[in-house]
């Protein structure tokens, strides 16, 4: 029997959001001031990041023939679509407001997703033979930051609980919703690797470059968001002291944020041959919290434009 193209077995649905900016504190999660900003860097890395993971499903979708795995990654787009989005809202609407230097946020990713990346990376003109190669490798670029963020989705749903602990409402829903997406959309991009590719050596390959950038954005997003706070001690403000590193460990042992230790155990399962999302969390806790979270205003799915 031919195994299913696609492993998702429950309803995706793009939801429409809004969240209110107006007064939700730069510290919002107010026990721990470096594991807001270790979150609220999130944004930034987002925006661009998540605009890049549409594109990337854009362009493989003529070349997924399984018709429903091709409407998993229709709907994958439209909900990613969303997210971009609405962390670009709270940039604008919430971050800005604190003076967040968000030119210097953006530049660091835009280097990444919008120079190397691109269909013609840092301009050189591929040839033809090394273009459906070099899509095959940025969708595995996708469906390995994919296994961090729904990892981290369901590290939110099962550990961080903020609202719950007297973390801003706002701020708290805005990355919980979003993080119950990432479960409940999980499998799309690993099942669109595995289909239009499934070779082993580059998803492994690819893992090998993508954890350490991954990281190094967390790390260095974090830094510059705290620099210019004095909650933070000074000492923590640089990633090559170790007391930086003690942070995010504490942040990961309060259960606010992931720390390098989740990283490194998240990663090293992505090497698995076995390895699958499915997996990895839970589809059910996660539509549990969508359907109650209030930054979610309709829960029927939404029609954004996805050229084929």
């Amino acid at each position: 029997m031919t195994q299913a193209a696609s492993k998702a077995n429950w309803e995706m649905i793009p939801r429409k959001v809004d969240f209110k900016w107006d007064v939700s504190p730069l510290q919002w999660i107010p026990q721990d001031p470096f594991a807001s900003h270790s979150v609220n860097h999130f944004s930034f890395t987002l925006v661009r990041g998540e605009f890049f993971f549409c594109r990337m499903l854009n362009q493989a979708l003529p070349y997924i023939t399984d018709e429903k795995l091709k409407q998993d990654a229709k709907i994958f787009i439209r909900q990613e679509a969303i997210h971009s989005q609405a962390h670009k809202v709270s940039i604008d609407e919430y971050l800005v407001r604190y003076g967040v230097n968000t030119t210097e946020q953006y530049q660091r990713v835009v280097k990444i997703f919008d120079n190397f990346l691109l269909d013609d990376p840092f301009g050189y003109k591929l040839p033809k033979r090394l273009q459906r190669g070099w899509l095959n490798l940025r969708v595995g670029v996708v469906a390995a930051a994919e296994h961090f963020t729904s990892g981290l989705g369901q590290y939110v749903l099962t550990r961080s609980h903020w609202e719950d602990r007297g973390c801003d409402p706002v701020v708290s829903d805005l990355f919980t919703w979003h993080s119950a997406e990432e479960v409940e959309h999980r499998t799309v991009a690993f099942d669109v690797y595995q289909h239009i590719s499934g070779n082993y050596a580059l998803r492994a390959f690819v893992m090998g470059i993508t954890a350490p950038l991954f990281i190094y954005l967390m790390a260095a997003g974090t830094v510059q968001l705290a620099m210019d706070d004095p909650a933070v001690p000074k000492k923590q403000k640089s990633i090559w002291r170790a007391a930086f590193w003690k942070a995010w460990h504490r942040s990961d042992l309060n259960s606010y944020v992931p720390g390098p230790l989740w990283y490194l155990e998240t990663t090293l399962r992505y090497f698995k041959p076995s390895y699958h999302p499915y997996y990895e969390a839970s589809t059910e806790l996660a539509q549990a919290y969508l359907s109650r979270s209030k930054g979610v205003i309709d829960n029927a799915k939404v029609a954004l434009q996805v050229n084929a």
